[in-house]
């Protein structure tokens, strides 16, 4: 079930819970990765593992800012569209990039994003956000689209869709 289709029976510990639990399946998997796989994509417009692991090293301090900004005022505009200078960089960047780096930057993008989701309380995942592409709609949508959702999607992506996390997988 998505983190907004059960906003009623979700807790912000829930939310922690299921954060880290990603994190930890995505850095296992990011572990298990054979490195000359990295590069490979399957196709012109399919990411390498390189990239998303890049993506995976930035998105986070991203949307964790934008946490940050809505607990400390709830009118703040939250989230991005897939045209963003900062999400094109990382991803553009990532093939220049080893696997022990780009297995540090998620690290550090989980532990920020850890931290922002400490700040998470219950009631706030009732409350309404202003989202630029999406305009009103509650927070529960944006944990799902940019933040849990996100990991799934991409954990998925990751160990099925890419050559590596196919060959970590044989």
């Amino acid at each position: 079930m998505s983190v907004a289709g059960a906003a009623a029976e979700l807790t912000a510990d829930q939310v922690r819970a299921d954060n880290a639990e990603l994190d930890r399946r995505l850095l296992t998997l990011s572990r298990e990765l054979r490195i000359e796989f990295l590069p490979a994509h399957d196709g012109d417009d399919a990411w390498s593992a390189a990239q998303l692991l890049a993506h995976l090293g930035e998105f986070p301090r991203f949307f964790a800012a934008d946490l940050r900004r809505l607990f400390a005022d709830s009118t703040q505009l939250i989230g991005r569209t897939l045209e963003h200078d900062e999400r094109l960089a990382a991803v553009a960047a990532a093939e220049g990039r080893d696997l022990p780096e780009l297995i540090q930057g998620m690290e550090e993008a989980f532990a920020d994003m850890a931290d922002a989701l400490d700040g998470l309380e219950d009631h706030h995942l009732e409350e309404m956000t202003q989202n630029k592409k999406y305009g009103a709609e509650p927070l529960t949508a944006f944990l799902d689209r940019y933040v849990l959702g996100h990991k799934r999607g991409h954990l998925n992506q990751l160990s099925r869709e890419t050559p590596a996390g196919r060959a970590a997988s044989d």
